[in-house]
């Protein structure tokens, strides 16, 4: 059987899984203590996503479920880890904002059967903020002289890789044609391996717990 991009990030994304369940102890007294549960289901909403394109041909709802899921994990991960109060109240208030809009989208400007590209746009913009955000207050911090020892620190290049690559992709996908999509999304997937990836490397050689 060949694979394509597609199959070969759902199995980075498996093995991180993995990977995060075994070097559980190392980050259990931290934020990043769901981190395992939350790799597990986005590896099943892949399999079964797959599943119900083959079955009933369609799976954009069961996306649009499973990214807005995953855009208000990683805001609750960092409104924990961020320290500045303005801020996490800004992440607070953005969070809202982005929940409200995806909701009213869903339910009133589109439907769950349409691909929610502006909302997840905004909630990506979002997270790239506050990871940014949460950057800043470490550099500025004593903690800079062990950034790479700290776990938070790779998931967070990561989750910046996973959602600036592929940018151009969320506000351009509505235009694009099924054949450039199908190209585009090549780009998504790369963004998805170079995370996992880094996810990987924190997993193995991260040694500090960044509370």
């Amino acid at each position: 059987m060949r694979l394509n991009f597609g199959d070969i990030s759902n199995l980075f994304l498996v093995i991180t899984a993995v990977i995060a369940w075994f070097s559980y102890t190392k980050y259990k007294s931290t934020p990043l203590k769901y981190l395992p549960i939350y790799l597990t289901y986005a590896a099943i909403l892949e399999n079964v996503a797959n599943i119900l394109l083959t079955v009933a041909q369609s799976n954009t709802w069961w996306y649009n479920i499973g990214i807005n899921i995953e855009i208000l994990f990683f805001l609750h991960l960092y409104y924990n880890y961020i320290k500045n109060k303005k801020n996490k109240k800004f992440l607070l208030i953005c969070a809202i904002i982005y929940e409200v809009y995806f909701l009213i989208n869903v339910f009133i400007l589109e439907s769950w059967n349409d691909y929610q590209v502006f909302p997840f746009t905004v909630g990506g913009i979002f997270i790239i903020i506050f990871v940014f955000a949460f950057l800043l207050e470490m550099f500025q911090s004593s903690k800079i002289l062990h950034t790479q020892k700290y776990l938070i620190f790779w998931i967070s290049l990561g989750v910046l890789f996973y959602n600036i690559i592929p940018l151009p992709l969320f506000v351009t996908r509505s235009i694009l044609s099924n054949y450039e999509l199908s190209q585009m999304m090549v780009i998504q997937y790369l963004a998805n391996i170079i995370m996992y990836l880094l996810f990987i490397y924190g997993f193995i050689w991260s040694s500090m717990k960044y509370k």
